[in-house]
Formats: structure tokens, sequence, C-alpha cells
């Protein structure tokens, strides 16, 4: 009988000191936010992070990553929660919840503008030889590189290739490319 309840005496200490340590090693992340904030949500009762993110159009992972909440993204009535400043695009259909603040407007992509064409005037001699440049591409889309994309996504998106949206905007590294530039789709 002593045996047994020596046994279980060892077994209650390591069960305690693994309650003790590994919440604690769980609990070590970042406390610094990942993103900008735009503004605070108070959850109400019925919300999820998706009718959240649909109300703002930011990312519900961003939003569960800016609050440090683990999967399966709980949220409680009465948690406020940081709105990081990362659009969601594509969203789904679903529930939309009410939006609490005005988050600030989304910057607009404007088209460069078009190249104008000057007539060349007749000649008169013999020119001499000179090197004439291709013709410019010519731009069905202008896409703004956003997080996560990629050549090949954007080149599948709009039904064009790798190396023509490379060529295009003079892109020598094709797993190279920057977030915020605006890309010409030929």
């Amino acid at each position: 009988m002593k045996h047994v309840s020596r046994l279980t005496l060892v077994v209650v200490i390591v069960l305690m000191t693994m309650a003790v340590v590994f919440p604690v090693a769980a609990q070590s992340q970042p406390t610094a936010a990942p993103y900008p904030v735009l503004g605070n949500h108070t959850v109400k009762p019925g919300e999820s992070l998706y009718c959240i993110g649909r109300a703002y159009k930011i990312s519900p992972w961003a939003i569960a990553q800016q609050n440090l909440i683990p999967w399966p993204y709980t949220i409680y009535p009465g948690k406020v929660l940081q709105i990081p400043n990362v659009q969601w695009y594509n969203i789904p259909t679903g529930p939309v919840c009410t939006a609490q603040f005005t988050p600030p407007p989304q910057p607009t992509v404007t088209p460069p503008p078009a190249a104008t064409v000057t007539p060349v005037p007749a000649a008169t001699a013999t020119p001499a030889p000179t090197a004439t440049p291709g013709p410019a591409p010519v731009c069905r889309y202008y896409h703004m590189v956003r997080p996560y994309d990629t050549l090949f996504g954007i080149a599948w998106r709009y039904g064009s290739t790798v190396s023509a949206i490379a060529s295009a905007n003079g892109i020598a590294n094709i797993n190279l490319i920057y977030i915020g530039t605006t890309l010409c789709i030929p």
C-alpha cells in the first residue's frame, strides 16, 4: 500500500508541475501589436470574428493575431478588440456585424497616366540608323501588390503569365515584388 501512495504522490507532483509550466509557456507570446490599429470594437452577444471582419472589411485572422486570440478564435461579449489595418479581399458572404466606428478610407489606386505619342517629323534626308524601342505594353488591368501576393497568383487571377507581367513591369527576379507596387497587367 505504501508503494501505491508514493507513486500517486509522484504522479500528482508531476501533474502539478506540468500545470504550472505549460500554461506559462503557452502564454509567452509577443504582446506588441503586429499591425497599426484602426479602432476598437466591443464584442456583442452573437458576434464572431468573421462578422466583425466583414463589418470593417478587415481580415478576421489579423484581428485574432492582433488580440492574441488562439484557435478556435473564441470571443466573448464585452471583450474589446483592437481592429488592425489589414484589408480583407474576396470576402465570403455571411453575417455582418454592426460597425462601431468608421475606419478611415482605404487609399485608391489610380492608374498611371497614359503615354502620349508625339508624331515623328518626316525625314528629308537619309536618317541615321537609330534603335527603336519595342511597343509599350498595353495594360489591360492595374494591380496593387498586397500582402501574400505572388506573381504566379496575380497572373492566374488576371489570366496572364508570370513572364508577361515581369517583362511589362521590368521585374528581373520573379520572386521579389513589393507590397504597394502597382503592376501593369498586359
